[in-house]
């Protein structure tokens, strides 16, 4: 008889908490003091009429081009854009703490960019050595908030965007013989 009681006592205990909890108006899946932005998604594209690849053996033909833009031309763009360059010893080992900045304040898409053998040289401070591999993205800026492509920690471009059709994330050419 007495565990029947607790067991009443304790049913409606539960029901009054319950009962008396609620949600709130500001209760959902974001709440509003988190600050979100919404990114735009640029793509990085290689334009096939500039080089392929930088060639070790004659390095002055190289002339790499690609374009940096919206992937949904009607969506707002971002504030500006940065195109960076990682450099990496080949493309198994990529490091993103080897990233230079190629061109500032990107505002107007689609930009075409072209980059040669020497620049390469001269912005990371040494000759192309075989097999490195240089990928160009965008560092995005909404507001002053900077989205950057190749962080130290973590990925740029989450998997769901890379996972769209002609979506490029960076703009790859790499030194061969």
């Amino acid at each position: 008889m007495k565990i029947k009681k607790i067991n009443i006592l304790l049913a409606f205990s539960l029901g009054a908490v319950v009962l008396f909890s609620s949600c709130k108006k500001d209760d959902g899946a974001i709440p509003k003091d988190i600050a979100i932005a919404d990114v735009p998604v640029v793509s990085t594209d290689k334009d096939a009429t500039g080089s392929a690849d930088v060639s070790l053996a004659n390095p002055g033909v190289f002339s790499g081009k690609f374009k940096v833009v919206l992937y949904f031309p009607d969506a707002p763009p971002p504030t500006k854009v940065d195109v960076v360059v990682r450099k990496s010893a080949s493309t198994s080992t990529v490091n993103n703490n080897n990233v230079k900045v190629f061109k500032t304040g990107i505002t107007s898409f689609p930009a075409s960019f072209t980059v040669t053998a020497a620049e390469l040289s001269t912005l990371f401070g040494a000759p192309l050595v075989l097999n490195e591999v240089y990928d160009f993205a965008p560092d995005i800026y909404v507001g002053d908030r900077r989205f950057e492509a190749f962080p130290v920690v973590g990925t740029g471009t989450g998997a769901g965007i890379r996972a769209m059709p002609f979506f490029n994330e960076f703009a790859r050419f790499q030194v061969k013989p």
